[in-house]
């Protein structure tokens, strides 16, 4: 049986034993401190880039529509 997204980055918290998601820092539970494993500051940096990339490229694709439009 495949688990879903949610299933796969969920882990229990090692204070009070209540499934937190892999990425956190801290247990909403009981506010314990957690090592997160999920997602890392490599992940979110990357992620920027190939936002700020893509919204360039669309800025471009705009850019010539409207000259285009205009001819």
């Amino acid at each position: 049986m495949r688990k879903s997204n949610l299933e796969r980055h969920l882990v229990n918290c090692p204070h009070c034993g209540k499934e937190v998601l892999d990425h956190f820092t801290q247990c909403p539970h009981c506010k314990g401190e957690l090592t997160p494993r999920g997602y890392t500051e490599g992940d979110a940096k990357s992620r920027t880039k190939i936002r700020n990339i893509l919204f360039v490229v669309l800025l471009v694709i705009a850019v010539a529509v409207l000259i285009t439009l205009k001819s």
